[in-house]
């Protein structure tokens, strides 16, 4: 099939918005699919599907060596920041939940002899930023660079696509008249449609000039959140949307009773409230000069998104 002979790839965070979207871009492309998840009663549409699952959970080291079992690959599609189960103020921070997982997929990869590993982070990524939340996909990303594994990342804008949980709140403000706004609004944002991401995941796989590299993916529109809103709502035929703008200073005060109440892990709140006023905006240009394909307008990709949900 490729270079790598790659014929079956493990998919851990199958059942959430990328991850499915990953899952249905390898079906398509004739790969063999084992799907990680939890709760396998999660996917059990993916199982209909063809896709083989298995219930595994990233921070559970030998869960990860079964899961890695006779495949070829493996695509990290997770997001730290949902609701843990019994998390609590005590619980292990966002950060090191995030690299012990790594360290176990990683553990699991060597120990099947998998080469191969493809993990989405997001636009933004540095040693420097000013949010933990930022610098601590930076050590994972560099984890991973370091591991020995080919591995390739992928850092993706705001993911335009129904199912997303950002994408899902703007669109939210976009059908309203008025609208609350946490923030100014004029965060700069590039976005990228789920189905343009899914199909770099695939792609890549057997591009060896990815191997070793985080890219960043996105369209060539730089907007700001307000502009987005706007130009959502004008896909959806509705006039501009009044926005009314909120501090985020009280939420940031209240964020370690917010993270225990909702089961967030330790940190992750005050983390995404601090990367509120830093830009998400990348050069897309190096993954382009690999895999050529155009991505979508943010029009297009709203669109796309509403025909998908039948809105």
């Amino acid at each position: 099939m490729n270079s790598r002979n790659i014929s079956t790839v493990l998919v851990i965070g199958a059942s959430g918005f990328v991850g499915r979207h990953a899952v249905a871009e390898l079906l398509e492309k004739g790969y063999r699919v084992r799907c990680a998840a939890r709760r396998p009663e999660a996917v059990a549409d993916l199982a209909a599907r063809g896709c083989e699952v298995v219930k595994a959970d990233m921070t559970d080291a030998g869960s990860m060596v079964r899961a890695l079992d006779s495949v070829d690959a493996v695509f990290v599609c997770v997001h730290t920041l949902l609701p843990q189960a019994g998390g609590t103020d005590s619980s292990p921070d966002f950060v090191e939940t995030e690299l012990e997982g790594l360290r176990n997929i990683v553990a699991g990869c060597r120990a099947n002899d998998v080469g191969r590993i493809v993990y989405v982070t997001f636009l933004g990524v540095r040693p420097d930023a000013e949010n933990a939340w930022t610098r601590g996909r930076w050590k994972a990303e560099q984890y991973l660079l370091d591991s020995g594994l080919d591995a390739t990342i992928f850092r993706p804008g705001m993911i335009v696509g129904d199912g997303g949980r950002g994408f899902g709140v703007l669109m939210s403000r976009a059908r309203r008249p008025v609208a609350v706004l946490l923030g100014n609004g004029k965060r700069h944002f590039q976005h990228i449609a789920v189905t343009d991401l899914a199909y770099y995941l695939v792609a890549s796989l057997d591009q060896p000039e990815t191997f070793g590299h985080a890219f960043d993916v996105g369209g060539d529109e730089t907007l700001s959140y307000n502009q987005m809103v706007d130009l959502a709502a004008g896909v959806l035929g509705r006039g501009r949307t009044v926005k009314l703008h909120f501090p985020r200073w009280p939420l940031t005060l209240a964020a370690p009773l917010l993270e225990r109440i909702s089961r967030m892990p330790r940190g992750s709140l005050r983390a995404f409230l601090q990367g509120l006023d830093t830009d998400s905006v990348g050069d897309p240009r190096p993954i382009r000069r690999i895999l050529q394909r155009p991505p979508l307008t943010f029009a297009e990709a709203v669109k796309q998104a509403a025909g998908e949900s039948g809105k």
